[in-house]
């Protein structure tokens, strides 16, 4: 893979978180809701949840908010394995990938606030950074086994 075909796949994840915060707030929450009832029924959980009121209440908030965490983990994956890719060390991929990626959710969040029935959420940033800081923290113990074995040889 090239490192532009790399950065492809940097630039289309941004593309698609956006588009996911184009959505009236109303037809977000809606195509959420229906997305977490589904997967409830496919892992056959509905008597799980039916029997939890807190969560049957929250499953909703409790999908998004896990949501913003993967989308945002697999960005700084994608943005990591770039900067490696252009021969960045691991120290200065690591810092410019969570730089990408805490970029990406302020604009994000800001760009919410103009789009109808939505609104900015700081939570959703720390979020966001977690997500972001999970991803290079793996990225870094994957690089770190993929060195040990290499010294074992």
């Amino acid at each position: 893979m090239s490192v532009y075909a790399a950065w492809i796949a940097v630039i289309a994840m941004i593309i698609i978180i956006l588009g996911f915060s184009s959505q009236n707030g109303g037809d977000s929450v809606s195509a959420s809701e229906r997305i977490v009832d589904r997967i409830i029924s496919f892992l056959n959980l509905d008597n799980f949840f039916a029997k939890n009121e807190v969560l049957m209440e929250n499953r909703n908030y409790i999908f998004r908010k896990t949501m913003h965490f993967t989308e945002y983990f697999i960005l700084a994956m994608l943005a990591f394995n770039v900067l490696r890719f252009a021969s960045l060390s691991k120290t200065k991929s690591s810092i410019l990938a969570m730089l990408i990626t805490c970029l990406t959710a302020v604009a994000d969040e800001l760009y919410q606030m103009t789009v109808p029935g939505r609104n900015s959420q700081i939570l959703d940033v720390f979020i966001d950074t977690a997500g972001a800081l999970a991803a290079v923290l793996t990225c870094l113990l994957v690089f770190r086994k993929k060195m040990d074995k290499r010294t074992d040889v």
